[in-house]
Protein backbone atom coordinates (compact mmCIF):
# COMPACT_ATOMS: atom_id res chain seq x y z
CA UNK A 1 0.00 0.00 0.00
CA UNK A 2 1.02 3.37 -0.96
CA UNK A 3 2.13 5.76 1.85
CA UNK A 4 0.77 9.58 1.34
CA UNK A 5 3.11 11.67 0.16
CA UNK A 6 3.60 15.27 1.36
CA UNK A 7 5.25 18.15 -0.81
CA UNK A 8 8.31 19.43 0.37
CA UNK A 9 6.95 19.50 4.03
CA UNK A 10 5.90 17.13 6.66
CA UNK A 11 1.68 17.93 7.49
CA UNK A 12 1.35 20.23 10.25
CA UNK A 13 1.08 16.98 13.21
CA UNK A 14 4.52 15.28 11.84
CA UNK A 15 6.06 18.53 10.36
CA UNK A 16 6.55 19.16 14.68
CA UNK A 17 7.78 16.06 15.84
CA UNK A 18 10.05 15.18 12.97
CA UNK A 19 11.44 19.11 12.30
CA UNK A 20 12.08 19.57 16.02
CA UNK A 21 13.79 15.68 16.26
CA UNK A 22 16.03 16.33 13.52
CA UNK A 23 17.08 19.89 14.33
CA UNK A 24 17.66 19.12 18.03
CA UNK A 25 20.17 16.14 16.75
CA UNK A 26 22.03 18.41 14.88
CA UNK A 27 21.39 21.25 17.57
CA UNK A 28 23.24 18.72 20.04
CA UNK A 29 26.01 17.79 17.41
CA UNK A 30 26.90 21.50 17.00
CA UNK A 31 27.02 22.67 20.60
CA UNK A 32 29.50 19.58 21.08
CA UNK A 33 31.48 20.77 18.44
CA UNK A 34 30.95 24.60 19.40
CA UNK A 35 32.73 23.30 23.15
CA UNK A 36 35.28 21.25 21.16
CA UNK A 37 36.14 25.06 19.09
CA UNK A 38 36.32 27.02 22.80
CA UNK A 39 38.63 24.54 24.09
CA UNK A 40 41.03 24.28 20.68
CA UNK A 41 40.67 28.35 20.56
CA UNK A 42 42.31 28.98 24.56
CA UNK A 43 44.99 25.93 23.40
CA UNK A 44 45.70 27.78 20.45
CA UNK A 45 46.15 30.92 22.31
CA UNK A 46 48.51 29.60 24.88
CA UNK A 47 50.28 28.10 22.45
CA UNK A 48 50.48 30.90 20.19
CA UNK A 49 50.00 28.75 16.79
CA UNK A 50 49.44 31.04 14.18
CA UNK A 51 46.49 31.65 12.64
CA UNK A 52 46.27 30.13 9.28
CA UNK A 53 46.96 26.45 11.60
CA UNK A 54 44.18 27.79 14.26
CA UNK A 55 41.76 28.85 11.68
CA UNK A 56 41.92 25.65 9.61
CA UNK A 57 41.46 23.50 12.60
CA UNK A 58 38.33 24.85 13.31
CA UNK A 59 36.90 24.89 9.67
CA UNK A 60 38.08 20.97 10.59
CA UNK A 61 36.18 20.49 13.43
CA UNK A 62 33.24 22.13 11.98
CA UNK A 63 33.28 19.79 8.80
CA UNK A 64 33.65 17.05 11.30
CA UNK A 65 30.12 18.56 13.14
CA UNK A 66 28.46 18.18 9.43
CA UNK A 67 29.87 14.60 9.44
CA UNK A 68 28.24 13.18 12.46
CA UNK A 69 24.89 15.72 11.69
CA UNK A 70 25.14 13.36 8.36
CA UNK A 71 25.11 10.34 9.99
CA UNK A 72 22.76 11.55 12.59
CA UNK A 73 19.96 11.75 10.06
CA UNK A 74 21.09 8.66 8.36
CA UNK A 75 20.73 6.44 11.50
CA UNK A 76 17.24 8.41 12.25
CA UNK A 77 15.71 7.38 8.56
CA UNK A 78 13.22 4.94 7.96
CA UNK A 79 14.51 1.84 6.07
CA UNK A 80 11.64 0.92 4.46
CA UNK A 81 13.15 2.38 1.44
CA UNK A 82 15.44 5.27 0.48
CA UNK A 83 14.21 8.34 -1.59
CA UNK A 84 14.86 11.69 -2.56
CA UNK A 85 11.56 12.86 0.04
CA UNK A 86 13.64 11.97 3.13
CA UNK A 87 15.27 14.46 5.50
CA UNK A 88 18.65 13.32 4.72
CA UNK A 89 18.56 14.59 1.42
CA UNK A 90 17.61 17.88 2.16
CA UNK A 91 20.67 17.85 4.77
CA UNK A 92 22.02 21.21 3.46
CA UNK A 93 18.75 22.50 5.03
CA UNK A 94 19.26 21.24 8.51
CA UNK A 95 23.16 22.07 8.12
CA UNK A 96 22.28 25.77 7.64
CA UNK A 97 20.33 25.66 10.65
CA UNK A 98 22.63 24.17 12.82
CA UNK A 99 25.20 26.60 11.80
CA UNK A 100 23.52 29.35 12.98
CA UNK A 101 24.91 28.19 16.87
CA UNK A 102 28.60 29.59 15.40
CA UNK A 103 29.34 33.12 15.15
CA UNK A 104 32.47 32.76 12.53
CA UNK A 105 32.04 29.70 10.64
CA UNK A 106 29.36 27.54 9.02
CA UNK A 107 29.63 24.36 7.52
CA UNK A 108 27.20 22.75 4.93
CA UNK A 109 27.11 19.99 2.50
CA UNK A 110 25.45 17.08 0.98
CA UNK A 111 24.23 13.60 1.46
CA UNK A 112 24.05 11.23 -1.71
CA UNK A 113 22.93 7.70 -2.10
CA UNK A 114 25.25 5.96 -3.74
CA UNK A 115 22.66 3.22 -5.38
CA UNK A 116 21.85 5.83 -7.72
CA UNK A 117 25.07 4.78 -9.85
CA UNK A 118 26.55 2.24 -11.16
CA UNK A 119 29.19 0.22 -9.32
CA UNK A 120 31.80 -0.62 -11.37
CA UNK A 121 33.07 -2.94 -8.67
CA UNK A 122 30.40 -5.58 -9.28
CA UNK A 123 31.73 -5.82 -12.83
CA UNK A 124 32.89 -8.74 -10.86
CA UNK A 125 30.93 -11.44 -8.86
CA UNK A 126 32.40 -12.64 -5.50
CA UNK A 127 34.13 -15.24 -7.07
CA UNK A 128 36.30 -12.77 -9.57
CA UNK A 129 34.18 -14.29 -12.20
CA UNK A 130 32.55 -11.66 -14.88
CA UNK A 131 28.71 -11.04 -14.36
CA UNK A 132 27.60 -10.74 -17.57
CA UNK A 133 24.06 -8.73 -17.14
CA UNK A 134 26.03 -6.02 -15.23
CA UNK A 135 28.89 -5.69 -18.24
CA UNK A 136 26.17 -5.72 -20.60
CA UNK A 137 24.71 -2.55 -18.52
CA UNK A 138 27.87 -0.66 -18.21
CA UNK A 139 28.51 -1.26 -21.95
CA UNK A 140 24.72 0.09 -22.29
CA UNK A 141 25.93 3.34 -19.99
CA UNK A 142 29.19 3.84 -22.21
CA UNK A 143 27.20 3.78 -25.52
CA UNK A 144 24.82 6.58 -23.68
CA UNK A 145 27.50 8.61 -23.34
CA UNK A 146 29.24 7.91 -26.27
CA UNK A 147 32.15 5.97 -24.73
CA UNK A 148 33.26 2.79 -26.70
CA UNK A 149 31.75 -0.21 -25.25
CA UNK A 150 35.00 -1.89 -25.69
CA UNK A 151 36.68 0.23 -22.77
CA UNK A 152 35.06 -2.16 -20.50
CA UNK A 153 37.71 -4.33 -21.37
CA UNK A 154 40.57 -2.99 -19.65
CA UNK A 155 38.18 -2.06 -16.30
CA UNK A 156 37.90 -5.68 -16.07
CA UNK A 157 41.56 -6.43 -16.89
CA UNK A 158 42.45 -3.77 -13.66
CA UNK A 159 39.50 -5.08 -11.24
CA UNK A 160 40.50 -8.73 -11.94
CA UNK A 161 43.69 -10.65 -10.15
CA UNK A 162 45.63 -11.85 -12.66
CA UNK A 163 47.95 -10.81 -15.32
CA UNK A 164 46.78 -11.83 -18.49
CA UNK A 165 45.28 -9.32 -20.86
CA UNK A 166 41.92 -9.68 -22.42
CA UNK A 167 42.30 -8.42 -25.52
CA UNK A 168 44.31 -6.05 -27.75
CA UNK A 169 42.55 -3.02 -26.21
CA UNK A 170 43.27 -4.31 -22.86
CA UNK A 171 45.97 -3.44 -20.34
CA UNK A 172 47.63 -5.68 -17.58
CA UNK A 173 50.75 -5.02 -14.56
CA UNK A 174 53.78 -4.80 -17.44
CA UNK A 175 51.89 -2.64 -19.76
CA UNK A 176 51.33 0.11 -16.91
CA UNK A 177 54.95 -0.49 -15.55
CA UNK A 178 56.32 0.52 -19.35
CA UNK A 179 54.78 3.50 -19.12
CA UNK A 180 57.24 6.53 -18.78
CA UNK A 181 55.88 7.57 -15.80
CA UNK A 182 54.98 4.10 -14.31
CA UNK A 183 52.80 2.74 -11.70
CA UNK A 184 51.25 -0.86 -10.73
CA UNK A 185 47.86 -2.36 -12.21
CA UNK A 186 45.98 -2.57 -8.77
CA UNK A 187 44.28 -6.14 -9.93
CA UNK A 188 41.82 -4.97 -7.17
CA UNK A 189 38.58 -3.10 -6.72
CA UNK A 190 38.44 0.43 -7.96
CA UNK A 191 38.38 3.08 -4.75
CA UNK A 192 36.97 5.79 -6.30
CA UNK A 193 35.38 6.52 -10.38
CA UNK A 194 38.69 9.25 -10.36
CA UNK A 195 41.20 6.20 -10.59
CA UNK A 196 39.41 5.09 -13.73
CA UNK A 197 41.77 8.05 -15.34
CA UNK A 198 44.83 5.58 -14.41
CA UNK A 199 43.17 2.55 -16.89
CA UNK A 200 44.08 2.42 -20.67
CA UNK A 201 41.74 4.52 -22.85
CA UNK A 202 40.08 6.75 -20.38
CA UNK A 203 40.84 10.73 -20.44
CA UNK A 204 39.90 13.07 -18.00
CA UNK A 205 36.93 13.90 -20.87
CA UNK A 206 35.13 10.83 -20.50
CA UNK A 207 35.35 10.39 -16.64
CA UNK A 208 35.04 13.80 -15.66
CA UNK A 209 33.03 15.26 -18.68
CA UNK A 210 33.05 18.41 -20.60
CA UNK A 211 30.96 21.90 -21.03
CA UNK A 212 28.79 20.14 -23.54
CA UNK A 213 28.66 16.21 -22.40
CA UNK A 214 27.89 14.19 -19.59
CA UNK A 215 31.33 12.28 -17.97
CA UNK A 216 31.52 8.85 -16.40
CA UNK A 217 32.02 10.14 -12.62
CA UNK A 218 28.52 11.69 -12.27
CA UNK A 219 26.82 8.19 -12.92
CA UNK A 220 29.40 5.27 -11.55
CA UNK A 221 30.89 4.61 -8.34
CA UNK A 222 33.15 2.17 -6.43
CA UNK A 223 33.37 1.31 -2.90
CA UNK A 224 33.06 -2.38 -1.37
CA UNK A 225 29.40 -3.72 -1.09
CA UNK A 226 28.69 -7.19 -0.11
CA UNK A 227 25.71 -6.63 1.48
CA UNK A 228 22.24 -8.02 -0.10
CA UNK A 229 21.67 -5.09 -2.79
CA UNK A 230 24.99 -5.81 -4.23
CA UNK A 231 25.02 -3.12 -7.28
CA UNK A 232 21.15 -2.91 -7.17
CA UNK A 233 20.02 0.60 -8.54
CA UNK A 234 17.57 2.30 -6.09
CA UNK A 235 15.02 3.10 -8.99
CA UNK A 236 13.46 6.10 -6.60
CA UNK A 237 16.99 7.98 -6.77
CA UNK A 238 18.53 6.88 -10.20
CA UNK A 239 19.72 9.22 -13.02
CA UNK A 240 17.82 8.62 -15.99
CA UNK A 241 20.79 7.46 -17.67
CA UNK A 242 21.61 5.10 -15.09
CA UNK A 243 17.35 3.74 -15.47
CA UNK A 244 18.00 3.35 -19.00
CA UNK A 245 21.41 1.14 -19.02
CA UNK A 246 19.20 -1.21 -17.01
CA UNK A 247 18.10 -2.91 -20.19
CA UNK A 248 17.92 -1.92 -24.13
CA UNK A 249 14.20 -1.36 -23.73
CA UNK A 250 14.38 0.66 -21.05
CA UNK A 251 13.68 3.80 -23.25
CA UNK A 252 14.29 7.49 -22.48
CA UNK A 253 11.15 8.68 -22.30
CA UNK A 254 9.93 5.77 -19.83
CA UNK A 255 12.68 6.81 -17.69
CA UNK A 256 11.88 9.89 -17.91
CA UNK A 257 8.08 8.97 -16.91
CA UNK A 258 9.50 7.43 -14.00
CA UNK A 259 11.82 10.51 -12.72
CA UNK A 260 8.44 12.64 -13.52
CA UNK A 261 6.08 10.41 -11.06
CA UNK A 262 9.07 10.24 -8.52
CA UNK A 263 8.25 14.26 -7.85
CA UNK A 264 5.20 12.74 -5.43
CA UNK A 265 5.48 9.07 -5.41
CA UNK A 266 7.84 7.10 -3.94
CA UNK A 267 8.21 3.13 -5.02
CA UNK A 268 8.10 1.10 -1.85
CA UNK A 269 8.95 -1.98 -3.35
CA UNK A 270 10.82 -2.88 -7.33
CA UNK A 271 7.41 -4.29 -8.34
CA UNK A 272 5.88 -1.20 -8.18
CA UNK A 273 7.79 0.10 -11.09
CA UNK A 274 6.32 -3.07 -13.31
CA UNK A 275 2.66 -2.34 -11.99
CA UNK A 276 2.62 1.30 -12.38
CA UNK A 277 4.04 1.50 -15.76
CA UNK A 278 2.62 -1.39 -17.27
CA UNK A 279 5.90 -3.15 -18.08
CA UNK A 280 6.46 -5.94 -20.28
CA UNK A 281 6.95 -9.00 -17.67
CA UNK A 282 9.45 -10.22 -19.64
CA UNK A 283 11.73 -6.81 -19.37
CA UNK A 284 10.64 -6.79 -15.81
CA UNK A 285 12.17 -10.21 -15.34
CA UNK A 286 15.23 -8.88 -16.97
CA UNK A 287 15.98 -6.29 -14.82
CA UNK A 288 14.38 -7.57 -11.35
CA UNK A 289 17.91 -8.64 -10.08
CA UNK A 290 19.36 -4.96 -10.87
CA UNK A 291 17.14 -2.57 -9.07
CA UNK A 292 15.96 -2.41 -5.54
CA UNK A 293 14.25 0.91 -3.83
CA UNK A 294 16.95 1.20 -0.83
CA UNK A 295 20.39 1.90 -0.61
CA UNK A 296 22.94 0.78 1.82
CA UNK A 297 25.84 2.92 1.09
CA UNK A 298 25.99 7.21 0.71
CA UNK A 299 29.02 9.67 0.24
CA UNK A 300 28.65 12.68 2.41
CA UNK A 301 30.81 15.71 1.34
CA UNK A 302 30.75 18.52 3.77
CA UNK A 303 32.35 21.75 3.77
CA UNK A 304 33.62 23.53 6.91
CA UNK A 305 34.37 26.86 7.58
CA UNK A 306 36.03 29.11 9.54
CA UNK A 307 37.26 33.01 8.31
CA UNK A 308 39.26 32.38 5.48
CA UNK A 309 39.84 29.03 6.10
CA UNK A 310 37.83 26.22 4.26
CA UNK A 311 38.26 22.36 4.70
CA UNK A 312 36.45 19.59 2.43
CA UNK A 313 35.73 16.27 3.77
CA UNK A 314 34.59 13.14 1.92
CA UNK A 315 32.71 10.36 4.21
CA UNK A 316 31.47 6.72 2.45
CA UNK A 317 28.27 5.57 4.75
CA UNK A 318 27.66 1.96 5.38
CA UNK A 319 24.53 1.39 6.62
CA UNK A 320 22.92 -1.97 7.28
CA UNK A 321 21.10 -4.04 10.11
CA UNK A 322 24.72 -3.68 12.20
CA UNK A 323 23.96 -0.03 11.95
CA UNK A 324 26.34 2.96 10.97
CA UNK A 325 30.18 2.37 9.65
CA UNK A 326 32.81 4.62 7.95
CA UNK A 327 34.25 3.39 5.26
CA UNK A 328 35.85 5.77 3.64
CA UNK A 329 37.44 9.38 4.34
CA UNK A 330 39.30 12.19 2.84
CA UNK A 331 39.62 15.79 3.68
CA UNK A 332 41.02 18.05 1.03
Amino acid sequence: MNRPRFHGLWPAHLKARKGIALLITLLVTGLLSASALSFIRMANLEARVADNTYTLAQAEILAQAGLKGAIALLSMDNRDYDALDEPWADFNRFAAMASMLFEEGSFKGTIEDLSRRVNLNTLLNNQGVVDTQRRAQVERLFELLEIEPVLVEPILDWLDPDDESRSNISAENHDYLSLAQPYPCANGPLDTPGQLTLIKGFTSKNVYGTDKKRGLAELVTAYPDESNNRGRININTADYMVLMSLNEDLTESLAKEILKYRESNTFEAPEELRDKFGLDPELFNNIFGLISVKSSHFIVRIEGLFRQARIVVTAIIKRDDKGISLIYYKTG
